[in-house]
């Protein structure tokens, strides 16, 4: 259609030139003609050199590449400036809303986690940790010393028993389970914790 339209114009033309005129030839000269457009490499910048340098190194360069930096302000049109700004207030007004999204879901999860709190006061018995830390925390029952065996002080060298002398070095650890449970709880928590659980 484009073809035919445009062999219809320059038939249009040349009787015009010579002085022959149809009707409707002046509706086809009428019609818009496209605007002339530039070549790219009219709107666009060259690629960076130094002047005087050839394109192809033969040695390691001795210092750095020196850039150009934000060229945009040689090659934007009105039309790109305008869609600039726009792209950067549309940017500017979602990182305010994602701002006080953020703020809105911080005020949820301390509520959730203030109702679980309480729910968990009022509903739920003590934890097996807290009983067992009340445990360990009530004086014990002095244990007995035991009794001095009737060889001792009578023989030059104590007698063999299989079952003290085979722990040799071994000594009873005691692990203190505060200090346990916080190792664990800083090697092994995420940054946020969530308690909105029940």
């Amino acid at each position: 259609m484009k073809v035919e339209l445009q062999a219809l114009r320059e038939a249009a033309q040349w009787r015009k030139l010579q002085g022959i005129s149809i009707d409707g030839d002046d509706e086809l000269l009428a019609m818009p003609k496209e605007a002339p457009k530039r070549d790219e490499w009219m709107t666009t910048l060259p690629p960076e050199r130094k002047p005087g340098m050839s394109m192809q190194s033969t040695s390691f360069s001795r210092t750095t590449k020196e850039d150009r930096g934000d060229t945009s302000i040689w090659t934007d049109s009105p039309l790109d400036k305008a869609q600039q700004a726009k792209q950067n207030y549309l940017e500017a007004y979602n990182k305010a809303k994602a701002l006080g999204d953020v703020e809105d879901v911080r005020k949820r999860m301390s509520r959730d986690a203030e109702l679980v709190d309480k729910y968990n006061a009022s509903k739920r018995s003590v934890s097996l940790v807290q009983k067992h830390r009340e445990e360990s925390s009530r004086p014990k029952k002095k244990v007995k010393q035991p009794e001095k065996e009737e060889w001792e002080g009578m023989h030059p060298w104590k007698p063999w028993d299989r079952e003290k002398d085979l722990t040799g070095g071994r000594k009873k650890v005691n692990f203190d389970s505060e200090n346990m449970a916080h190792g664990l709880a800083s090697r092994f928590s995420s940054g946020n914790i969530q308690r909105n659980f029940l």
